[in-house]
């Protein structure tokens, strides 16, 4: 309890309700505060073990200055999954060091994002030893973004799968894990499609009697189930059934999930937008800004209960397109499917065979009840 200049104690004005201090508690919310630009030339080599990418600011070759409102958190988070999925496909024939550079060219540069901008904002001159400067700030590796990537993507997917497993959705759960070209996904929903089968009682007084503690009994319990556990693929062809619901542990699965996310530094930054010093998490990287984001949406979601009175999911939300699977911001609540034609095409495909079932079933009902007025 605090003190006043008399040694008094001062009664406590913190809500004793919660433990937890936020952003808003203490006068307002973290802003984001970045400015970015590109690059429209890069070069690649490989130095040693590493492969290095070197940004070209040269003249006829300057950095472009996208606008900062064309570019927000949740598009950057969404175009670098994007990014992850293509790269991580088996499909793919495109080397990734090229889909890696194609996309620093048509988003912004991924690394020492507030260093380089401070030096090619300061009275910049193409012409001089400043160029050489930027240029040599801008290396970065091929296996660094990499590494980064794979962190994001899977945390991502991991949010998606958890999102639908609170409106009966367990196709992305399901589906989960999966070991790509480069990225192997967690496999936290694997032990929700085994069966454990009953240990016999012969084999569990042959655990008991050899164990040398109640705690190796539990362990040894625990190997038995694991290597005599059966899996049971879903029957139908969108049949995502687990045979023990993940629902039930979805709050030890999201704090799993928060597991993963770095902590953020917090500083006063200018915003040249606003003309204004804001309260802003520090900035390093494009991976700084879409994890930040990704935390904003966590921090931001209703209360359970609260979410789990709606029928659907809202807009705004990260969803997967349930054909392609490319990640996108929800316009409606009603969207499942991205733009692309093809991806169309299976939405018109699914509403006919949903339809066709509804109609089957009708006909059915209409028969059985027809049958039953003329007996």
């Amino acid at each position: 309890m605090p003190l006043n200049w008399n040694d008094e104690h001062i009664p406590s004005k913190a809500d004793k309700t919660t433990d937890i201090l936020g952003l808003k508690e203490i006068g307002g919310v973290g802003q984001l505060v970045y400015h970015p630009f590109r690059f429209k030339e890069y070069t690649y080599s490989l130095n040693g073990k590493d492969q290095l990418v070197y940004p070209v600011c040269k003249v006829g070759q300057e950095p472009e200055f996208p606008s900062p409102e064309g570019l927000t958190g949740k598009e950057l988070l969404i175009s670098l999954c994007n990014l992850a999925k293509v790269i991580d496909s088996n499909d793919n024939k495109v080397p990734k060091e090229q889909l890696i550079l194609k996309w620093c060219k048509d988003n912004m540069h991924p690394y020492r994002v507030d260093l380089i901008y401070a030096e090619l904002s300061q009275d910049f001159n193409i012409n001089s030893v400043e160029a050489d400067l930027v240029e040599r700030d801008g290396i970065f590796e091929i296996d660094r973004f990499m590494k980064d990537l794979g962190n994001l993507y899977n945390a991502v997917r991991f949010y998606v799968a958890l999102e639908g497993l609170i409106y009966s959705d367990d196709e992305i759960a399901y589906n989960l894990y999966e070991e790509g070209r480069y990225f192997e996904s967690y496999n936290y929903f694997e032990k929700y499609k085994h069966t454990e089968p009953d240990i016999p009682d012969e084999v569990l007084k042959q655990i008991e009697a050899s164990s040398k503690s109640i705690v190796e009994t539990m362990q040894r319990t625990k190997e038995y189930t694991d290597t005599h556990s059966v899996h049971q693929p879903p029957e139908g062809e969108f049949d995502f059934n687990f045979n023990h619901n993940p629902y039930d542990d979805y709050d030890k699965l999201r704090s799993k999930l928060v597991e993963f996310i770095p902590d953020f530094n917090m500083r006063l930054k200018f915003n040249s937008t606003t003309g204004r010093f804001d309260f802003s998490a520090e900035i390093d990287s494009v991976f700084d800004i879409a994890w930040y984001t990704l935390a904003r949406m966590i921090s931001e979601d209703p209360a359970l209960e609260n979410r789990q009175r709606e029928e659907t999911r809202p807009e705004g939300i990260m969803i997967c397109c349930r054909h392609c699977g490319k990640f996108l911001i929800r316009r409606s609540n009603r969207q499942e499917f991205c733009d692309s034609e093809e991806c169309q095409r299976a939405r018109n495909a699914r509403k006919q065979m949903a339809y066709r079932k509804r109609k089957a079933g009708n006909d059915s009902e209409k028969k059985r009840k027809q049958r039953k007025t003329k007996e």
